[in-house]
Formats: structure tokens, C-alpha cells, sequence
């Protein structure tokens, strides 16, 4: 049982955050720990990507071990949505070396690989460390970089909007439910009793954790399908991170969906309300508050759909809303349509 007593303070600091690499060392860990949960497309891009980039280090460090411990280092500390992966990359092949040591010393001696000789920790890691804690760091960024490209990269414009989607309804929960009720509802084996996150973990002979802290991180995964702890380590830990709880916020395979149902939603709703008059993503994404990424995911769908066209004019692509008429071909909701 992990125990994080936030008290009401730091009930008050706990945010959401999500980043590329967040996403990545999900469905890394999840592929490792419990591929059932996977679509099937997730599982074999997951593998293809591993596989074909012979990325071995990189799965052998984001799996975890028997007791599911993975380090923390291969997913930055992040404030909110606006890490890029440059910038998450970055960190990964910059964490101090104390950093890695402490926690590849915990995976290697304390909680992951046994010392058994059935379950030897990894040569191929074995001999990365050789070479020093920066250099793994540094390797570790580089395969991670090239995982997120093969695995992910298509498709991020259509799981950021629904970690977006899903902070957006959690948000509107806390204001009308309260902070308990919304806490209680990210996941099956999470619990907020006082002040006080109690949280399951998935392996049950997991030792026990009881930690103060004065806020937590909240992660949705479109992988993951239950709370999984990281961090909260005790004072004095090198680089010493707070708590950090990711939880599963959709169905696990997110790729973009076909048919009627994907049109239902507010965010469209207002996309077309804007479409009267021609605008770039850049411009609908500034008027909505929303990322450009999100932006172009539904404005992607709209298309498909028939209900947005696009034109291009010099190097801006331009969105407008159609108009259907009965027996009329569908035609731009303007006056003066551009030749």
C-alpha cells in the first residue's frame, strides 16, 4: 500500500500535467508489465518499433523489473502540457549522474532485478553502465527519440487532445463535485480519505510507502489501466522529485476512430461555429485557447466528414465550414468564394 499524506494544502497544489515523453514511457511500461491491456495496433507498433531500431537498452530500463519498479528519469518532471519532446529529450540525457546511479542502484539491488541467476539484470545494460551514468543517460534519450518517432509520432495529435479532453472534464469535476469526488474517480485502486492518497500498487507483495507531501502530479495515460505511483522518494535522495501518479484516462488504443460518433463533442461544435469565415489552425487554436495539435486532430476529422474544406493559399492551409442544401452539392459558407 503507497500512503501520500498531502493534507489540505497540498490537496489545494495538485495539478495535471502530460508530456510526449509521459506518453512514451507508458506504453513502454505497459507493453512490458501488462501487454493484455494493449489494442493489438498498439502492441505490434510498440514491438515493430523495438524491434526494427534495436532498441534494446531502452526496453530493458522502461519495462521495470519483477516488482515493477522503472526508473523515474526516463519521464521529466513536467508543469503542464507544454513540454515538447526536444525539451523532454533534453532532460533525459542531462539528469545528474547521482540521479541515474541512485535509481538504476535501486532496480539493480533493491526492487526490480532480483539477484537470482534466472533474473540477472540485462548485459545489454550491464554494459551501458559500464561506460558511465552519463553516457546511459545520454543513449537512453537517443533511443527514446527514436521509439516516440516509430510508435507515437503519427498519432499525437490524436492522444493530446484526449489527455486535454480528459484534464478539461476533470477540471470541470473538481469545480462541481469537489477535489475527493474527482480524486476517487481517475482509477480503481486510487482513494482520497483526509487529505491522504491511498493508492494499490499492481504488485501485491510491494512494500509499503507512508510519505508527507505538500502536492502531487497527476498523469493521464491513454495506455495505463490502473493508478501507478512514481517518485516521493524520502529527503536527501539525489535530485529528489515529489509524488507522481499516472492513471488511465481513455480506452487504451486511441487511435483516430471512424464514424458518426467522432463528430459528437464541444470542441467541434466550436470549431465550425468559428469556420464561418476562413482560418488557419495557428489562428483557430489562438481564438479557442487550445494547441495546434489539438486543432489539427479535429480539424482532420471534419474533413473526412465532409464538413470543413481546405484550401491552400501561399503556404497557409485555410479551413471553412460547408454548407448542404437539399440537391446541392455541398459549397463554401461564404459570399464570395475564392477562384
Amino acid at each position: 500500500m503507497i500512503r501520500i499524506d498531502l493534507g489540505v494544502r497540498g490537496l489545494g497544489r495538485v495539478r495535471f500535467a502530460a508530456s510526449p515523453l509521459d506518453t512514451a514511457k507508458d506504453l513502454l511500461f505497459t507493453l512490458a508489465r501488462t501487454p493484455q491491456v494493449l489494442g493489438p495496433r498498439w502492441r505490434d507498433n510498440a514491438v515493430r518499433a523495438l524491434e526494427e531500431r534495436q532498441l534494446g537498452l531502452l526496453a530493458a530500463v522502461a519495462g521495470g523489473g519483477p516488482l515493477g519498479y522503472a526508473p523515474d528519469f526516463l519521464r521529466p518532471e513536467s508543469t503542464g502540457f507544454d513540454m515538447t519532446l526536444t525539451g523532454g529529450l533534453h532532460l533525459v540525457a542531462t539528469t545528474p549522474a547521482e540521479r541515474v546511479r541512485y535509481e538504476l542502484s535501486a532496480a539493480l539491488d533493491g526492487h526490480a532485478w532480483d539477484r537470482s541467476p534466472a533474473r540477472r539484470p540485462p548485459r545489454l545494460l550491464l554494459a551501458a553502465l559500464d561506460r558511465g551514468e552519463e553516457y546511459l543517460a545520454q543513449r537512453i534519450a537517443g533511443e527514446m527519440e527514436q521509439f516516440w518517432h516509430a510508435a507515437l509520432a503519427p498519432h499525437w495529435p490524436g492522444i493530446r487532445a484526449r489527455l486535454e479532453g480528459e484534464v478539461a472534464t476533470r477540471a470541470s469535476a473538481i469545480v462541481t463535485r469537489g477535489i475527493s469526488d474527482t480524486l476517487d474517480s481517475l482509477a480503481p485502486n486510487l482513494r482520497e480519505r483526509d487529505g491522504v492518497l491511498h493508492l494499490t500498487p499492481l504488485v501485491a507483495d510491494a512494500h509499503r510507502i507512508d510519505l508527507e507531501a505538500d502536492s502531487a502530479v497527476l498523469v493521464p495515460s491513454v495506455f495505463a489501466a490502473r493508478a501507478i505511483f512514481c517518485g516521493g522518494e524520502p529527503p536527501g535522495t539525489p535530485a529528489r522529485r515529489g509524488p507522481l501518479i499516472v492513471y488511465p484516462a481513455a480506452p487504451t488504443d486511441c487511435l483516430p476512430r471512424t464514424g458518426r460518433d467522432e463528430l459528437l463533442g464541444a470542441t467541434r461544435v466550436k470549431l465550425l461555429a468559428e469556420l464561418s469565415q476562413p482560418h488557419s489552425t495557428g489562428e483557430l487554436a489562438t481564438r479557442l485557447c487550445l494547441s495546434p495539435a489539438t486543432v489539427s486532430y479535429h480539424l482532420q476529422i471534419l474533413h473526412r466528414a465532409g464538413l470543413v474544406q481546405r484550401t491552400r493559399r501561399s503556404r497557409t492551409v485555410l479551413y471553412q465550414r460547408l454548407v448542404r442544401t437539399p440537391g446541392a452539392a455541398a459549397v463554401p459558407d461564404r459570399e464570395h468564394p475564392s477562384t
